[in-house]
């Protein structure tokens, strides 16, 4: 046990160092971009207050200073200032509306992908070759070759328009946004949208911000069901060829019990990889969902402030999802450890 605890502290010593690297690179390939900071302010920006804006940041100086500037004002929780998405609001204030919606989209995909994808991964192996495989199968490959717009936009189409028209407007899910256009936001408390309409016992807001989100998380889950599905059965077929197995049934353990308690075990250690990864990736990847469901989240502007230039959201998104990207990996291997007891804590 002590081993396993210096074996986590030591991985998440190792992800400081890196996070810090991250911020560094990300600096230094801002820096690359066309201009500086300062030329990115709109165009009607007065001359003195561009100057103050080109003193505060030391953007004069030698590039050195500026980066000791940019750290250290980063360690003050200072990210600097939208420039075009949103004039002259702090970065940091704007992350806290972004980041939660984007939460709100992937949280639930998150935990539903490895439970569907696990499940239906067990069921084509029980079920090999049989209809119920191929189904499964199937699906799982067009899972993987459906791009995410695509899909997107057919589940719009569909529940948009086709079934309205079919059902005479009394089944017609929404397709554009978090909230119907005209209602109001509950008292921004968390920045979650489902849990201040919960906190402020709004009912009808709550209903209209669910059934907004049916979609893309339904598109979310079945674009990436598919590759936990496949590496699951891949697995547990591989597991069931192995001597253990036939031991344990030569023992007279029940199908069900070589299954779950002997073979899947075994078997998740490749899945988790996938599933912890597939996991944090929705949340740093759901840029093209956000955009086709018109979502105003972390990803769809993320695009917008690369289109109009805006230098400081750029910089901060690229290190948000990066940091998302290592922490992903941090906990894959903290997870690793519970699962395999043959890994050496070194």
């Amino acid at each position: 046990m002590t081993n396993l605890l210096s074996y986590i502290i030591k991985r998440i010593l190792a992800a400081i160092p890196l996070i810090f690297l991250l911020i560094i690179v990300t600096w230094i390939f801002a820096q690359l971009m066309p201009g500086d900071p300062s030329s990115f302010l709109p165009k009607t920006t007065p001359p003195a207050v561009i100057q103050a804006f080109r003193d505060k940041w030391r953007l004069d100086d030698p590039w050195y200073t500026q980066l000791w500037v940019y750290i250290k004002n980063l360690f003050r929780g200072d990210l600097g200032e939208s420039a075009n998405v949103a004039p002259g609001m702090p970065v940091k204030d704007l992350l806290k509306v972004l980041i939660p919606r984007t939460i709100e989209i992937a949280f639930i995909p998150m935990f539903l992908i490895p439970i569907v994808g696990i499940k239906t991964g067990l069921t084509t192996v029980k079920h090999k070759d049989q209809w119920q495989d191929t189904l499964v199968r199937g699906l799982a490959v067009l899972g993987l070759a459906l791009p995410s717009f695509f899909l997107g936009l057919l589940l719009r189409y569909f529940f948009g328009y086709l079934l309205p028209d079919f059902t005479g407007g009394v089944f017609d899910l929404p397709t554009s946004g978090l909230k119907t256009p005209g209602y109001p936001d509950p008292p921004a408390l968390t920045n979650f949208r489902i849990i201040d309409c919960i906190i402020a016992n709004n009912l009808s807001l709550l209903l209209d911000t669910l059934v907004h989100l049916i979609l893309p998380i339904a598109c979310l889950t079945f674009l990436s069901f598919a590759s936990i599905t496949r590496q699951t059965r891949s697995s547990m077929l591989d597991v069931m060829e192995q001597d253990f197995i036939r031991t344990a049934r030569a023992k007279g353990c029940s199908e069900n019990v070589v299954y779950k308690k002997h073979a899947l075990r075994n078997a998740l250690i490749p899945t988790v990889t996938i599933a912890i990864s597939d996991g944090f990736a929705l949340l740093a990847g759901t840029t093209i969902i956000e955009i086709t469901f018109n979502i105003r989240a972390l990803g769809n502007n993320f695009v917008r402030a690369i289109l109009s230039n805006d230098y400081w959201l750029i910089v901060g998104i690229v290190q948000v999802i990066g940091i998302i990207v290592i922490l992903g990996n941090l906990l894959t291997d903290i997870v690793y450890t519970f699962i395999d007891p043959r890994i050496i804590y070194d």
